[in-house]
């Protein structure tokens, strides 16, 4: 589901890659994605083959975006959390945080408690054309 709140990388007819307009970690710290399926699903679980396919996407993007020294490392994460706050709906998608070598290499990243509880600037436009040139050419699914 890709967010009005997000800008668009890439995608193809099942996924969508996407980089919150308010990322969970500050720029100078890496990068933060978000594939998430066209398709709704509530969890990894509901549809394995499927999730297996969006893990091998988002596993392929951080190949791309790491051969380009866009990041030196990469945490890929499935979450829905917020899904399960009152009001919400469980929707699966996977986070990509690009990990810097900033005073916060190497250790866990600390993630917002609820939504709208940080205030990042979202990435560089100049960054999110690089992104999407680099995906429009090099990822294939």
């Amino acid at each position: 589901m890709y967010s009005p709140h997000s800008n668009l990388l890439w995608e193809n007819e099942d996924l969508t890659i996407v980089t919150p307009v308010n990322p969970h970690i500050p720029y100078k710290d890496g990068l933060h994605l978000v594939v998430a399926p066209k398709i709704d699903l509530s969890s990894a679980w509901q549809d394995t083959d499927f999730s297996s396919y969006a893990f091998k996407v988002a596993a392929k993007a951080c190949s791309i975006m790491r051969t380009a020294d866009i990041a030196p490392w990469f945490n890929i994460q499935a979450n829905g959390n917020w899904g399960l706050l009152p009001g919400k709906k469980p929707f699966f998608h996977i986070h990509i945080y690009g990990r810097n070598k900033t005073d916060t290499w190497g250790k866990p990243i600390v993630l917002p408690m609820a939504p709208n509880t940080y205030n990042n600037k979202p990435m560089p436009e100049a960054d999110q054309t690089k992104l999407k040139n680099l995906f429009k050419t090099e990822l294939t699914t």
